[in-house]
């Protein structure tokens, strides 16, 4: 089960599925999730489609086949799946099982940051940090982070609790700063913890 849990942490996000499909992924069981999941993608079913999409992708219970990922993160993200248009937008970014395409993955992170989905968020804030694609904007940056980070992505409390360090897009607060960088540690972010840990020993040091 342990394992299961550490793999869990470089999977990306699951979307939503019914709960055999969840509970055999989470203990493992990637061929018992493929058997509930294949008969329901094959009808069209959006979640379903995604969760197929990642098994393929990762080489879950499955040989990996990123071409195969990509035709069913495609159909699940013009059904508007918020997830499957973000694992769209990485192959597009990356060139995984399709050309390399930098504009279709800024269009695809786009949708999937306006229907909500945290990951997707949290990758637009990264866009505006670094400006690609978009003009750089650190308040954009900080504004998506903040989407992303108060739905729980670890990846975005990590940043966010950065640009209130720094003063990045927000005005420098360290309270926040320690807010956000200890949540992202609770999670398992070894660079939120070594982050805190300085940011505390500096107002440690300036309250002497």
């Amino acid at each position: 089960m342990k394992g299961a849990v550490a793999l869990l942490l470089i999977v990306p996000a699951i979307a939503s599925d019914d709960a055999p499909g969840m509970k055999a992924f989470r203990a493992g069981d990637y061929a018992a999730a493929y058997n509930v999941w294949k008969p329901l993608a094959d009808k069209g079913d959006a979640n379903a489609q995604c969760n197929l999409g990642i098994l393929y992708q990762k080489g879950l219970g499955v040989d990996k086949d990123p071409g195969q990922a990509f035709q069913l993160f495609q159909a699940a993200a013009d059904k508007g799946n918020s997830q499957a248009q973000y694992q769209l937008a990485q192959m597009y970014a990356k060139g995984w099982g399709v050309p390399q395409n930098y504009s279709s993955a800024l269009m695809w992170t786009q949708k999937s940051a306006a229907a909500g989905d945290p990951d997707g968020e949290n990758r637009m804030g990264w866009l505006y940090d670094e400006g690609y694609g978009v003009q750089k904007d650190a308040k954009q940056a900080a504004y998506y982070y903040r989407l992303a980070a108060e739905k729980g992505n670890v990846d975005a409390q990590f940043s966010l609790g950065m640009a209130y360090e720094k003063g990045s897009g927000v005005h420098k607060d360290n309270a926040e700063a320690a807010k956000w960088l200890k949540l992202s540690a609770k999670q398992g972010n070894a660079k939120a913890q070594t982050e805190l840990e300085a940011l505390q020993q500096k107002d440690q040091l300036t309250k002497k």
